[in-house]
């Protein structure tokens, strides 16, 4: 033990000098010792939220300071303990208390996920007794759990896409055959005497093409060397979309503005369904009118459609958690939580990536980021 500016320390565990009344006994040793092998951070904390003691991974992973509402901080620099609150809350739990999923900010602005527990120490341990009142020091485990609760969320999600994986194949396999026989009675129609009805059937039989590319894609999920489908230039086929969605726009009283420069670049057909989910979403965001853009554009090397709405918005969480499967912002009976989880398979397996964020005017913005080169070697599979 040896004394370094205002702080005495114990190996690896500093412990904060209280003027004439240094820390000396027996226990304190021990408990130096002791805490200066855990890997959580190890905090004393006096009655009056003062650090009495600290350990090396306490240093490591937490701020600097001398109070524990100076430790134990979120993004805002606000205390994420009330120490008046927490020991009125530990009276009334024999001494203990746990809490879990904290978000704070450690030390060089690093964010950290972490179980905080509370354990009243014996009241031999601290300053003087009439200084601290009923609690004398308090001891404060601050656990990392980010990468444990990461490695949660991501077997969730993965348990859900194969729920997902196995439902998209039964649903696949039914509506194949019945689709096989609409396109076959729609094949004689189309030879019939009255070109109007041909001209309006075969714009059904293009929807319906659609429809089976995407059977044929879910059917193909899990397999190697899945079909990206037939090439389009992306720009036809985000006009296309557009004309889809525009009856829905309409009577919502929705305006789409659409900049579609350098749109020549051929692209994966199956982007069509990203596209037509990405703007339905849009638009059930925009219940009341409002006004989506949509710009597509060359840069670096990537082609990139932006998706801009003046809707009811994202917070940041909610833009993280979007393209979860089964995650909606909508209301109950409105949306299964699928549309956007489908856009991301479809466009990370073009090896391109899809983004939310809030928009600073008000509403969201998606944007779709492909790579160019990754699409022309498609084109010539």
């Amino acid at each position: 033990m040896f004394l370094s500016g205002n702080t005495l320390t114990f190996g690896n565990v500093a412990a904060y000098n209280t003027g004439s009344h240094r820390m000396k006994t027996d226990l304190q040793e021990l408990a130096a010792a002791a805490l200066g092998v855990l890997p959580q951070a190890a905090v004393i904390v006096d009655g009056k939220g003062g650090v009495l003691l600290r350990n090396a991974a306490a240093d490591a992973m937490l701020p600097a300071g001398k109070r524990i509402g100076e430790l134990l901080v979120d993004g805002e620099g606000r205390p994420v303990l009330y120490w008046r609150v927490e020991l009125s809350s530990l009276a009334d739990s024999a001494g203990r208390a746990t809490h879990r999923g904290v978000s704070l900010v450690g030390r060089g602005g690093r964010q950290v996920l972490a179980d905080i527990h509370l354990r009243v120490l014996p009241k031999r341990f601290g300053r003087r007794r009439r200084q601290l009142g009923a609690v004398q020091a308090v001891l404060v485990l601050v656990e990392d759990v980010s990468g444990r609760v990461s490695m949660e969320r991501q077997l969730a999600a993965d348990e859900r896409l194969a729920a997902m994986g196995q439902l998209a194949a039964k649903v696949a396999h039914e509506l194949n055959n019945p689709l096989d026989g609409v396109l076959r009675y729609i094949g004689l129609a189309e030879r019939a005497e009255k070109p109007q009805a041909a001209k309006h059937l075969s714009k059904a039989r293009s929807g319906l093409m659609r429809m089976a590319d995407i059977v044929r894609g879910l059917m193909e999920q899990g397999r190697e060397g899945r079909s990206v489908g037939q090439k389009t230039p992306a720009e036809k086929l985000l006009d296309e979309a557009v004309s889809v969605m525009q009856p829905r726009a309409q009577a919502l009283g929705v305006a789409v503005v659409c900049d579609l420069a350098g749109g020549q670049s051929p692209v994966s057909s199956n982007l069509f369904q990203v596209f037509c989910n990405v703007i339905k979403n849009a638009l059930d965001a925009m219940p009341n009118g409002g006004v989506l853009t949509v710009r597509m554009r060359a840069f670096e090397g990537n082609l990139v459609v932006e998706f801009a709405d003046t809707g009811v918005g994202l917070t940041e969480q909610e833009a993280q958690k979007v393209f979860e499967p089964f995650y909606t912002t909508k209301a109950p009976g409105e949306g299964a939580g699928l549309g956007l989880c489908i856009c991301r398979e479809i466009v990370t397996r073009l090896g391109g990536t899809i983004q939310a964020a809030p928009r600073k005017e008000g509403g969201a913005v998606i944007t779709i980021k492909l790579p160019l080169s990754e699409q022309g070697a498609s084109a010539c599979e």
